[in-house]
């Protein structure tokens, strides 16, 4: 975001913009956008007169990290999202939150009718510290999980890509991931790889490669395309198994910048199609937001949710 923005917009102007209305959306569907005086109460569903059987609409917190939490969060809410993932990074929500600020994260999230996805935590699998630290690191991640009402943690799994790891350094993502897969299972917690570039998940058969080297049912992945790297459909296919959360990145025109998810090369309706096939059920979220401004930036953001929102829908 532009910094003069940033700083010269108030909290008053910023909800306001949230509130805007009269975007042209995609795909035929209206995302919920409430008036700024009335967010949608806790629990509201959908309209009687359409069934939504696609994913759910989510919100990573990183996409306004210029932004405090709080605010994100009523930004979510009033362009109709279902949940969010809040950022495991200050100043939105570091390991080292007390615990009485997550629960008050917890309670606005109840109070804006908003889930939890996940907790997006940076506690990655493989790193040359302590291993104690490490490990005080995992417990804290499931324990911010678990007060915010989720059972997902999103962690990383390396710091190279899959083909330039040394046989050490897989050898320490694979006792890692023993490690803390134990600790997660005592908790019912799951541990979704981020699928990212520098990281051992930049290719999905090394993924389920250490899936199954780890043998633990609590080891999954957060899937997403990446550029240049697989066919984001074949990847798809290959994580279906494993994928229990979408960031729904897209890819557009060289130079064009962040695309909008509706507009960009990918299909996410068929990644919806092939992911649902393995009995997919959780959130597609929209990681980045197209444009500089926050008034960009938010009136980009409805047309996101309400491309997440069509997929999968029927009337």
């Amino acid at each position: 975001m532009d910094s003069d923005i940033t700083k010269n917009i108030n909290r008053r102007q910023f909800l306001a913009h949230v509130g805007i209305g009269g975007v042209a959306l995609p795909l035929g569907v209206v995302c919920s956008t409430a008036s700024a005086g009335a967010l949608r109460s806790p629990g509201s569903g959908e309209s009687p007169a359409r069934t939504r059987v696609g994913p759910k609409a989510g919100l990573c917190t990183i996409a306004f990290q210029e932004r405090p939490l709080f605010e994100v969060l009523e930004l979510a809410a009033r362009a109709g999202f279902d949940g969010v993932e809040p950022w495991g990074k200050a100043d939105h929500l570091p390991l080292s939150t007390p615990d009485s600020h997550v629960r008050e994260v917890r309670a606005r999230l109840d109070d804006l009718g908003l889930s939890c996805s996940h907790f997006g935590s940076y506690v990655r699998l493989g790193e040359e510290r302590e291993a104690t630290l490490q490990e005080t690191d995992m417990r804290r991640a499931i324990a911010i999980a678990r007060l915010l009402g989720t059972s997902i943690v999103r962690i990383w799994a390396g710091a190279k890509n899959s083909e330039d790891l040394s046989a050490a350094e897989l050898d320490r993502i694979i006792s890692d991931g023993k490690k803390f897969c134990a600790l997660a299972e005592k908790e019912g917690v799951l541990l979704a790889m981020e699928m990212h570039g520098q990281t051992l998940t930049n290719r999905a058969s090394a993924m389920i490669d250490l899936i199954r080297r780890v043998g633990s049912p609590s080891l999954k992945a957060n899937f997403q395309i990446l550029n240049d790297t697989e066919d984001p459909y074949e990847r798809a296919r290959s994580a279906g198994p494993y994928a229990v959360m979408v960031h729904a990145q897209n890819e557009g025109a060289p130079g064009d910048g962040q695309p909008l998810i509706c507009k960009g090369v990918v299909d996410f309706r068929k990644i919806w199609e092939i992911l649902s096939g393995f009995g997919f059920k959780g959130y597609f979220e929209v990681e980045f937001v197209r444009g500089k401004t926050l008034e960009e930036k938010v009136e980009f953001l409805k047309q996101d949710c309400a491309c997440l929102k069509a997929i999968g829908a029927s009337q």
